[in-house]
């Protein structure tokens, strides 16, 4: 009976990974694959180091059969995806966990959101995961098999092979089987299982850095991602959220459903502290085999992907979870994990739809630029869509920009004009938009939004503003006193729109507010209310750019309250402002 559950539910599980397809890729990382895929050189980021040589070869081996490079990633991640339930079933029961909770924390973790969705795009953690748990099993049962042992330390090799962090969660399952073994005195044994894992691990990254330009350069550039990881997402940055706030967003809620993530926790903590008690094993080496990845992963780590780096130690919430349940009894314990599974399908839903059926904003914009525009028409292009650019138009050259202000202007008689593709959504522009639902709270928040528009069309701040901010959806700009915005020049008339915001709350009277237009004064008005909305239509010239102006006349600078370390002079803050012909 056991077996005939056990294959349902691997068979159900492993149908349900197909959802999660994603329709094209959405981030750097994957871009970074694809194009490691196509032409391997670490050197260059393709992909970024140190290089995950085994995921690339494997996904060359499938691109030999025509499909395209980021295809090739994903029928490696799926398949990695469909045996994850298996693997963990099986490290489960090797851990001493029986049956049902085995079968049960296996099944909860499967439906993860981010165990889901992950399973469907072209990123390495999936498939590694997957055969980190094999490894673990297999060197679990190695304790009293020395040929489990000898592939134990072969499949541990393997998925170091696709990320050198799986070594983590190996250790202890190898440390306890090696163990075993010198007790047993199968010298012959260790040695064999430390140099096949050795050779598997060293020649993976050997032949990354012999695949690369040189051996120089591989080391080179490995060492600068290693100190950008040190200086920017670990704990070591001054900027960094601190590490309380870190170890929620690392340990408890990696993705943004913190009721059913505070269900896991409770249960885990429950059969910590029973373990403790009763003396039981189980969850204790749950926690010694999984913890060592989750402490890394909270000290350097970039913390806005959590869901990401969270998925192969999340393993160990889901078997505790149902550990914990047990103490309430066999039925109540499958009932828990049952509703967990069901809400977790409930809530994951509309994410997978999204994923499966739409492409990612920034794809969306590149591929309509490859089928509308001709590929010598200049284009600028936001510098974090560079990889998916290398990839889905290689035959185009842009420029690259990190603030659209510094894009040059046309010049006034100029024939013709050029692209911009930006991260914000941009008035009159061709946009491209994910809603920031269930998605948008399990992988990282960025690749939302895009936009295709002209150079001519833009919108440019000048004096008196600081950087924008906010989302792509919603940028915002904070303004001093006195901001002055270019409006590019149009035949006719436009019509100019903008909402502002005034800190009401912060100023000790409501300020007048004056609004010029090309030196003329449109508007003179007490701003009464936080939100105001204005719209004029207007004369434009026709050769150069119109000259917005507004004034406020009183402003905050939040540190002086003492509730911030914000310096800024703060006047209004602008959350739309756009220009349009009036007919």
């Amino acid at each position: 009976m056991q077996k005939r559950i056990l294959l349902a539910l691997a068979i159900v599980i492993g149908l349900t990974r197909f959802l999660a397809i994603a329709q094209s890729m959405f981030d750097w990382d994957e871009a970074l694959f694809s194009l490691g895929v196509r032409d391997y050189e670490v050197a260059d980021h393709r992909p970024h180091p140190p290089g995950y040589p085994l995921f690339i070869l494997a996904a060359k081996a499938v691109a030999l059969t025509g499909l395209d490079a980021f295809r090739s990633l994903q029928v490696v991640v799926v398949l990695g995806a469909l045996f994850i339930f298996p693997a963990l079933y099986w490290l489960a029961r090797e851990i001493g966990f029986d049956f049902t909770t085995a079968a049960a924390g296996a099944a909860v973790y499967s439906f993860l959101p981010n165990v889901w969705i992950y399973g469907g795009t072209g990123f390495s953690d999936v498939p590694a995961t997957t055969l980190v748990f094999l490894a673990c099993a297999l060197l679990l049962r190695g304790r009293r098999d020395t040929r489990s042992y000898i592939l134990g330390a072969v499949v541990l090799g393997i998925a170091a092979g696709i990320r050198p962090a799986n070594l983590l969660i190996g250790a202890v399952p190898a440390l306890l089987a090696t163990w075993m073994q010198i007790r047993a005195k199968s010298y012959r044994t260790i040695a064999a299982a430390m140099v096949f894992g050795a050779i598997i691990v060293a020649g993976s990254y050997v032949g990354a850095a012999l695949a690369s330009r040189s051996v120089d350069a591989y080391l080179h550039i490995v060492r600068v991602q290693s100190e950008y990881v040190a200086e920017i997402d670990s704990w070591r940055n001054p900027k960094r959220v601190g590490l309380w706030e870190a170890a929620k967003a690392f340990w408890l809620w990696p993705v943004w459903q913190h009721d059913m993530l505070n269900a896991l926790a409770i249960g885990a903590v429950l059969s910590t502290l029973a373990a403790l008690v009763r003396r039981r094993i189980e969850p204790l080496l749950t926690m010694a085999i999984f913890t060592p990845l989750a402490i890394l992963s909270w000290l350097n780590l970039d913390i806005s992907n959590t869901g990401r780096y969270a998925i192969s130690y999340m393993a160990a919430h889901a078997l505790l979870a149902a550990d914990g349940f047990r103490l309430f009894g066999r039925k109540v314990q499958i009932a828990l994990c049952s509703v967990l599974v069901i809400v977790f399908i409930v809530w994951t839903w509309p994410a997978l739809q999204s994923q499966r059926t739409t492409d990612a904003p920034p794809v969306a914009a590149l591929l309509w630029v490859r089928d509308n525009v001709p590929a010598t028409t200049p284009f600028y292009l936001f510098g974090g869509f560079g990889p998916l650019a290398d990839y889905l138009l290689p035959d185009h050259r842009p420029v690259y920009f990190d603030n659209v202000d510094d894009i040059p202007p046309i010049p006034p008689g100029t024939t013709g004009d050029a692209l911009v593709i930006d991260w914000r959504v941009r008035e009159g522009g061709q946009s491209f938009i994910r809603p920031h639902t269930t998605l948008w709270n399990v992988i990282r928040r960025r690749n939302f939004e895009a936009s295709v528009s002209s150079v001519a069309s833009l919108i440019r701040f000048g004096a008196g503003w600081h950087e924008p901010e906010g989302t792509g959806k919603r940028p915002f700009r904070w303004m001093k006193k006195d901001g002055v915005a270019l409006l590019p020049p149009m035949r006719g008339s436009g019509v100019v729109s903008m909402r502002v915001h005034v800190p009401l709350d912060f100023l000790s009277a409501p300020p007048t507010l004056e609004v010029y237009w090309n030196g003329q004064l449109l508007e003179r008005f007490i701003a009464s209310t936080e939100r105001v909305e204005r719209s004029w239509t207007l004369p434009s010239r026709s050769d150069v750019p119109n000259e917005l102006r507004i004034i406020t006349s009183a402003t905050i600078v939040p540190a002086s309250r003492g509730d911030s370390g914000d310096m800024r002079e703060l006047g209004l803050r602008l959350d739309r402002l756009s220009w349009m012909p009036s007919h």
